[in-house]
């Protein structure tokens, strides 16, 4: 059985929750509404954390064990800070196409 995109998208959101992310940012061919059932997931993940940045992707597929491609990257607020602050032309386009698919709470 084939399931949906959104049901990809929930799947993840709802796994993730646990590892309390600032912000999950859903980019590429999902959010630009272009992708076929052949697409991979490509999210950004904005979390305080002190791990290590090949821990942190560790620790995403432990939690979601995804049965699907999935591309993930994770940056602490001030990591994504600072790439946008430097024009990076990645950060630019997560903000720019990107869709938020999940928004911690402030506390």
């Amino acid at each position: 059985m084939l399931i949906s995109q959104q049901d990809r998208i929930a799947q993840v959101v709802s796994a993730l929750r646990e590892y309390e992310p600032k912000r999950i940012i859903l980019f590429g061919s999902q959010a630009r509404g272009n992708a076929d059932q052949y697409s991979d997931l490509d999210i950004v993940i904005i979390k305080e954390t002190n791990e290590r940045f090949l821990d942190r992707l560790k620790t995403i597929y432990e939690l979601v064990q995804p049965r699907f491609a999935l591309d993930v990257l994770v940056y602490t607020p001030q990591e994504f800070t600072e790439m946008q602050e430097r024009g990076n032309s990645f950060v630019e386009i997560v903000l720019k196409e990107g869709v938020v698919v999940y928004e911690g709470s402030s506390s």
